[in-house]
């Protein structure tokens, strides 16, 4: 006992201020704890404690009443689990414009004893929704936590009986910008677009599998709809592949938001949330099955459809895949008109099965999610022409969904008796004079008997 150590949180331009009061908790090297709260400068002290390195960590939950925060941690599913200490990094701000970790201290502590760069993830108990760690030039000394022992196995060791400074990495992620007013956008034009032709890349998550047997699941896999909302944008890095044979690249216009407004991928932990236990089999909910619906499994009959989805408190933004594969193909020419059973008209049989898919899983989404926020909707050619049907579905539910629909090339999708009915759904379709596809399904087509 009689050990003094002390330690510093910072922001990347060396202010201690935005962690100013913090309750913190330190754990030493014989399980004794420790209770304190940060002083103005966003230092802390712990006097008396056992030889050998320290645990720190602050997991005490956010208690304010912003409703950024009380929504998320307030929901039904998949509440998060949000610390004081989050809240604060979200309202730090990045050194560097691009977000990279600097590379040198900054000069008010250039002097102390110790200096690291840390994230949340590192001295909090749950991270599942928090981004993945980016690299980092003044890492923790591994070997304090090595000398804890089992005690150290949260929050960040740091060695005793000196200052240690920590730079808190800035909670901030990139949102592709879009507008929601219901008049035509160019900007949403551009932006819809790379969305349309980024539902045909794979969810990429790892593994890749049901149900899902290990304690996290990461996304590596580029490009893939999981790395750009899961990974990439939610570590402040810009993505601009939507296609795996793409060169050129096509950046979509960000905007830099606090980490929790940005468009999000739920966390998968099942020991804090139920229905991510893999005991439950092909009913376990993981970020794939919640986010990306794929209707092309091998061994059962399917639709071959994809899609996926993501939100924020703002909008709910779904993108269905266009034609793709043989069975697409199929799916087109299956021109027969039935009865719109959701309204009026008649329809494209094709279309509409597939339609059904999507709209099944998209409602099971919005029941858990749906806030009241616009739903933005776009697709691209087969995908497009889903798209109009699933909106249609949406839009006539009694929820009365506030539904904004952008397409592409898309084909006939109903008859004239539909469209009529449709009126009051906004949605602006795109169509290039030279393209053959929005013309299709012509009269002489509707001609394949019911099976």
């Amino acid at each position: 006992m009689g050990k003094t150590t002390r330690f510093q949180l910072v922001d990347e331009f060396g202010s201690g201020q935005p962690y100013a009061g913090l309750a913190f908790e330190v754990t030493d090297s014989e399980d004794l704890k420790y209770k304190g709260f940060l002083n103005t400068n966003g230092t802390g002290e712990v006097k008396n404690h056992c030889a050998g390195a320290i645990a720190l960590t602050f997991n005490t939950a956010y208690h304010g009443t912003i409703e950024t925060y009380t929504n998320l941690m307030g929901r039904e599913h998949y509440p998060l689990p949000i610390t004081e200490l989050q809240v604060r990094a979200e309202q730090t701000r990045y050194f560097k414009k691009d977000g990279s970790r600097t590379h040198v201290k900054p000069l008010s502590i250039s002097g102390t004893d110790e200096y690291c760069q840390v994230e949340v993830r590192q001295l909090v108990k749950h991270v599942s929704h928090l981004p993945p760690k980016v690299q980092c030039h003044f890492p923790l000394n591994v070997a304090d936590r090595r000398l804890m022992g089992r005690f150290g196995t949260q929050g960040v060791c740091i060695a005793p009986q000196r200052l240690t400074v920590l730079e808190v990495r800035p909670l901030r992620a990139l949102r592709p910008l879009l507008s929601t007013t219901p008049e035509f956008c160019a900007l949403n034009l551009y932006q819809l677009a790379l969305m349309a032709t980024l539902s045909y890349c794979p969810f990429g998550q790892e593994p890749d599998e049901q149900p899902v047997t290990t304690p996290r699941v990461t996304f590596k896999h580029e490009p893939s709809v999981g790395n750009w909302f899961g990974d990439k944008l939610a570590a402040f890095m810009e993505n601009w592949q939507v296609n795996p044979e793409q060169t050129q690249p096509y950046y979509p216009f960000y905007e830099e938001v606090p980490y929790s407004e940005r468009l999000e991928i739920v966390p998968f932990d099942p020991a804090l949330y139920p229905p991510n236990n893999p005991l439950l089999g092909p009913s376990q909910e993981n970020p794939a099955n919640i986010h990306f619906l794929d209707d092309t499994q091998e061994g059962r009959e399917g639709t071959d459809t994809q899609a996926f989805v993501t939100h924020n408190h703002s909008i709910i933004l779904i993108a269905v895949r266009g034609t793709s594969a043989g069975a697409d193909f199929l799916r087109d020419a299956d021109a027969l008109q039935v009865p719109f059973e959701e309204g009026e008209g008649k329809v494209h049989r094709g279309f509409y099965e597939a339609a059904k898919v999507v709209s099944t899983w998209a409602l099971d989404y919005l029941r858990m999610f749906h806030t009241g926020q616009k739903i933005m909707i776009c697709g691209h050619s087969l995908g497009g022409a889903i798209a109009l049907l699933v909106a249609k579905m949406l839009k006539n539910r009694p929820e009365q969904y506030d539904v904004l629909l952008y397409t592409y090339g898309a084909p006939r999708a109903a008859d004239a008796t539909f469209i009529n009915a449709a009126a009051s759904l906004v949605h602006h379709r795109m169509v290039n004079h030279n393209d053959p596809i929005p013309s299709v399904p012509a009269t002489w087509m509707n001609t394949k008997s019911a099976v």
